[in-house]
């Protein structure tokens, strides 16, 4: 029986592929979520000691948490999940231009919206911690792929890549 050869990200089928996608988002919106809620939690109200969580309660900051770190588990599991035998296949300029956006979403917004979660614990009193936070989520604005990166990601060949940077429609 003749076995279906596998497409991009595992799935040959565009709305699968677009699904996985969209996973992918919404584990890379999950990070800065936490670091939000974190950072909007631990700032106090003066002369209030009822609860530290101003914004949100302990417990569902927590949950909040735990469910974020669910989803973000379940996209790097969908992110590794490449095929290996990209080299073999003429990968379709969307394809790239989609693989590119949804890891400039991985990178760019947990740094982004961390930037603020930093801000936040600056305001409680925590500025060691603050730019140790601000620190890490720079490193990952600096790690955003380019198309290059993308290219070697997808393991496309030479004349491929050079297809996609003259701007030509692939085959």
């Amino acid at each position: 029986m003749h076995k279906q050869k596998k497409g991009f990200f595992g799935v040959t089928r565009h709305s699968d592929f677009v699904n996985r996608l969209y996973i992918l988002f919404y584990s890379s919106i999950s990070a800065p979520i936490i670091l939000l809620c974190f950072g909007l939690g631990r700032y106090q109200k003066p002369n209030s000691y009822a609860s530290p969580y101003v914004i949100f309660p302990e417990w569902f900051v927590w949950l909040l948490a735990l469910s974020c770190i669910g989803v973000a588990f379940s996209g790097i599991f969908l992110y590794k999940k490449r095929i290996p035998n990209a080299k073999a296949q003429v990968l379709l300029r969307w394809k790239v231009q989609r693989f590119l956006r949804a890891s400039s979403y991985q990178y760019t917004l947990p740094a982004f919206a961390g930037s603020f979660a930093g801000l936040g614990y600056y305001m409680t009193g925590a500025g060691e911690f603050a730019i140790v936070v601000i620190s890490i989520l720079s490193f990952l604005l600096l790690q955003r792929p380019t198309t290059k990166k993308a290219c070697k990601e997808l393991s496309l060949q030479n004349e491929e890549i050079s297809l996609f940077r003259s701007g030509q429609i692939w085959a």
